[in-house]
C-alpha cells in the first residue's frame, strides 16, 4: 500500500510542480519529460494490476500509456498529442463499459456533458474560429469517455466511485485547458488544470488495484 501513496506524491509534489517550473523556464524537453511522467506513475499502477490481479486492467493501462506519450507530444505538436488523447479516450471508453456495461445512466450522464460542451463551443465560436471541427470531435469522444466513467458510480464500489470521480474531473480538467488555450489565465489556472488532469488518471489508476 505504501509504494501507491509514494506513486501518487511523485506525480502530484515532483513531476507536477517540475513540469511547470521548467515549462515557464522554455525548458520544454525537461517540462514534457516531467509531464509525462507524472501520467507513467498512473499507468504504473494500472501495470501493476494488469500484471497481477486481472488482465482488464492492460485496457486501462493501454490507455495511460497512450496519454503518457500524448502528454510528451502536446508540448511540441498539438495536433498529432490529440490524436493520442483520443486513442487513450477510446481505450478508456473500453475498459469503463466492460466494468459497467452500456445502461441508461451512460446516456444521461453523456447528454448532460455533451450538453455543456455544445453550450461552451457556441459560446466561444468566436475564438475558436476555424478549429471549431477539430475541438467538436475531441470534445465529444472526451464526453463519450467521460460520461463512461461517470456512470461506474452506479456499480455502488469503490472502484466505481473513484471512477466516477475522475471522469468528472477530467471533463473539468479539459474544459479549463480550452479556456485556457482562447483566453488569458494565470499561472494558477495552470495548477488548477494539471492538478485535476493527475488526480483523474491516478483515480482511474488506484481503481484497477481495488
Amino acid at each position: 500500500m505504501l509504494w501507491m501513496y509514494a506513486v501518487c506524491a511523485l506525480s502530484i509534489f515532483v513531476c507536477l510542480p517540475f513540469f511547470l517550473y521548467y515549462k515557464k523556464a522554455l525548458h520544454m524537453k525537461l517540462a514534457a519529460a516531467f509531464k509525462s511522467l507524472g501520467t507513467l506513475c498512473a499507468a504504473s499502477l494500472a501495470l501493476t494490476a494488469a500484471i497481477r490481479l486481472d488482465p482488464q486492467y492492460w485496457i486501462c493501462f493501454a490507455a495511460l500509456l497512450f496519454h503518457a506519450i500524448a502528454d510528451w507530444i502536446l508540448e511540441f505538436n498539438m495536433y498529432i498529442g490529440a490524436g493520442f488523447f483520443i486513442a487513450g479516450h477510446i481505450c478508456y471508453i473500453g475498459f469503463f463499459t466492460r466494468l459497467c456495461p452500456v445502461a441508461g445512466f451512460h446516456l444521461i450522464a453523456a447528454l448532460c456533458l455533451l450538453g455543456i460542451m455544445v453550450f461552451l463551443l457556441w459560446r466561444w465560436r468566436k475564438p475558436i474560429g476555424k478549429t471549431m471541427p477539430i475541438i467538436a470531435v475531441y470534445g465529444t469522444i472526451l464526453c463519450l469517455a467521460s460520461a463512461c466513467a461517470i456512470a461506474c458510480f452506479t456499480l455502488n464500489t469503490l472502484q466505481g466511485q473513484l471512477i466516477a470521480i475522475g471522469g468528472a474531473l477530467f471533463f473539468i480538467s479539459d474544459v479549463m485547458i480550452l479556456a485556457r488555450l482562447l483566453f488569458t489565465a494565470g499561472r494558477s489556472v495552470d495548477w488548477a488544470i494539471m492538478i485535476t488532469y493527475y488526480a483523474a488518471q491516478l483515480l482511474f489508476g488506484l481503481s484497477c488495484l481495488l
